[in-house]
């Protein structure tokens, strides 16, 4: 299952929409989150239909800029939860799956006067469930001076305040292959600026339930924000690390120490109660 995240600066050029079309039919996502779409819900339900898609959900525009959008397949459910001009959350259900986790598309502000918004928005987010939970979309936003290329630092207010945000959220990045300065501008020039604007975050039970994620940058024309698409891959349970139990008839047996201290030096992680089992049938 793969999920796709892109600014793409508006929607509404033919060239745009047949860059989304290809990304599509090579990376398969079942859920797509736009931002700056530019257009309403309107144009977006058209594109739902050339794309044969089950669900669209859209904030429209205001003014010159802004726009986000949602388009899932049949064979997930996705129940909106809440939506702003910078976000929409939701709550996702895989099909034949009780189970539910969080998905949301964010854009974050990108006057830096009003960046602050953004960091409240994302930390008022994160009191509202306790699913695990995934974010994707562009920040507008760096963790560090190594996510940014070309001209003046990033000022360390900034930074200091995501960093903050995202770590009261309870949220750490997922990691992705391809070129990680997913903006720029001024291409060619002296003046010519990268920076990692867009990321997916997620909080720790998300990471247990999806531990094999996968994401990746995808080069595309015409754009001046990277798209970023992310594979799931559930936790196989036979995977997950089995916890130590002591038993407390062991603590009869003469050995018992002995024995313990032995296999604890000897022994890694989920090898434990196995051979605790054998050393017990032993003494």
């Amino acid at each position: 299952m793969s999920l796709l995240s892109w600014n793409c600066r508006g929607i509404g050029n033919p060239e745009t929409v047949q860059v989304l079309v290809d990304l599509v039919h090579k990376r398969k996502p079942v859920l797509i989150f736009l931002m700056e779409t530019l257009s309403n819900s309107d144009s977006m339900l058209s594109i739902k239909q050339r794309l044969g898609w089950h669900g669209c959900f859209t904030v429209d525009p205001v003014g010159r800029g802004g726009g986000l959008a949602l388009l899932w397949k049949e064979e997930i459910t996705v129940t909106v939860t809440s939506s702003s001009l910078n976000h929409i959350d939701t709550e996702i259900q895989l099909e034949g799956s009780d189970a539910k986790w969080r998905f949301t598309g964010f854009y974050g502000i990108s006057d830096r006067t009003r960046r602050v918004e953004s960091w409240n928005l994302l930390t008022n987010l994160a009191t509202r469930s306790n699913l695990p939970w995934l974010l994707m979309g562009d920040f507008n936003d760096l963790l560090h001076h190594h996510e940014k290329r070309g001209r003046h630092p990033h000022p360390e207010w900034l930074l200091r305040g995501f960093r903050h945000a995202v770590d009261s959220a309870g949220l750490r990045g997922l990691f992705f292959e391809g070129h990680q300065f997913t903006w720029e501008k001024g291409r060619g020039t002296e003046n010519w600026v990268e920076e990692k604007l867009d990321r997916i975050l997620a909080n720790d039970s998300w990471f247990e339930k999806f531990d094999m994620a996968r994401a990746i940058s995808e080069d595309v024309p015409s754009s001046d924000h990277l798209p970023l698409i992310a594979t799931l891959i559930p936790t196989a349970r036979g995977n997950r690390v089995r916890r130590f139990r002591f038993e407390n008839v062991w603590i009869k047996e003469s050995r018992c120490r002995e024995l313990l201290s032995l296999i604890w030096e000897n022994s890694r992680g989920e090898e434990i109660p196995l051979r605790l089992n054998k050393c017990s049938h032993a003494i």
